[in-house]
């Protein structure tokens, strides 16, 4: 028996190009299968050096031979003051008249008696020399006995000169910063009298840890940066203590400024100490943490994550180096979002649907 069904095979031939033609049939991926992207911002790479520093903080103040002690190394009294404290003086300018006590007066009279009768002598032997009425060793003598007293005497006039008043003077221009003695007191011999400080005396004194002593060398450059704001100054290390502050147990730096300073104003110092070498990236392009950092290219448009070494840190650049190429454009804002192989968008690139 023979059954025929040809048209049961057209009909569900024709209702399935029906069902295609009125729901739609889909041969390509799923949404789900589409590439993630993600938009970036790049910038060319490019290397570079960047000072490497050490930051102290301290304050504007006098230096440490920025004051001086005067004194007159003879008993004596002040017999009048030309200055008072807080006044400004010039080098040479008279400062006190000091009169040397009766003591003083009379050992400079006898040290000027001993180099006169020392010179006497000398001159009397010589002509018995030359008359065989001394020897040559007596003449030795006399020469060394003049020359006890003439250095005496040139220490005596050196301490206290040639008077019974001495006219105390200002060694440099500067500022009377204290006046240690009263007028008409007896006063022994290196007696403070007065302390005068520099115009020019005032630098910035900061402290640096112990670890940083063989790094912080004299000459060196840096910036002073006002701690309660105002602009920057550039400043040179004159002075690297090699004790430690009893107070701060640090080291204390002595910067001289290139600028007007402000006694008891605070600074930031950057003191330089060398440089840094290598590419130089915008800190929001640097991923990662202590135990290794990486920053992502753009190759093919996809990111490329290369490690990285960070030597230092100035402002919002970093210096760092790493096996990165120099034709690739490196990415900064939203580098974040990103994983090695993710593909990218550029600002002047459209999303794909």
């Amino acid at each position: 028996m023979t059954y025929r069904l040809p048209w049961i095979v057209v009909t569900l031939a024709t209702g399935a190009l029906m069902a295609c033609s009125l729901t739609g049939c889909s041969h390509g991926e799923s949404p789900d299968d589409a590439t993630v992207s993600a938009a970036v911002t790049t910038v060319p790479l490019k290397q570079g050096s960047l000072p490497d520093t050490v930051a102290a903080y301290g304050s504007a103040g006098p230096a440490a031979d920025a004051a001086q002690v005067i004194n007159v190394q003879a008993a004596g009294r002040v017999q009048r003051w030309n200055v008072t404290a807080g006044a400004s003086v010039k080098r040479g300018q008279s400062l006190l008249s000091f009169a040397l006590a009766p003591a003083a007066v009379a050992a400079y009279q006898q040290a000027v008696t001993a180099q006169t009768l020392a010179e006497a002598q000398r001159a009397h032997t010589a002509q018995l020399l030359s008359q065989q009425l001394a020897t040559r060793d007596q003449l030795d003598q006399a020469e060394k006995a003049l020359r006890d007293a003439q250095s005496n005497l040139d220490a005596l006039v050196q301490q206290q000169g040639r008077t019974a008043t001495v006219d105390v003077t200002a060694p440099f221009d500067g500022t009377v910063v204290t006046v240690d003695a009263q007028q008409g007191d007896n006063l022994q011999p290196g007696a403070p009298l007065l302390t005068v400080q520099r115009g020019d005396g005032l630098v910035v004194t900061a402290g640096v840890e112990r670890d940083a002593m063989t790094r912080v060398q004299v000459g060196a450059r840096a910036e002073l940066v006002p701690i309660d704001g105002g602009e920057s100054m550039h400043g040179t290390v004159r002075r690297v203590a090699r004790t430690l502050n009893k107070a701060t147990h640090q080291l204390d730096v002595e910067i001289v400024p290139d600028g007007a300073l402000v006694g008891g104003e605070g600074f930031r110092a950057d003191i330089v100490v060398g440089q840094w070498q290598g590419w130089l990236l915008p800190r929001d392009a640097v991923q990662g943490d202590d135990e290794g950092h990486h920053v992502f290219q753009v190759a093919d448009g996809k990111a490329k994550s290369v490690p990285v070494k960070v030597l230092g840190e100035t402002g919002e650049v970093t210096v760092a180096t790493g096996a990165l190429d120099a034709k690739l454009p490196l990415v900064t804002e939203g580098a974040t979002q990103l994983d090695d192989g993710m593909a990218v968008r550029l600002p002047s690139e459209k999303a794909k649907p």
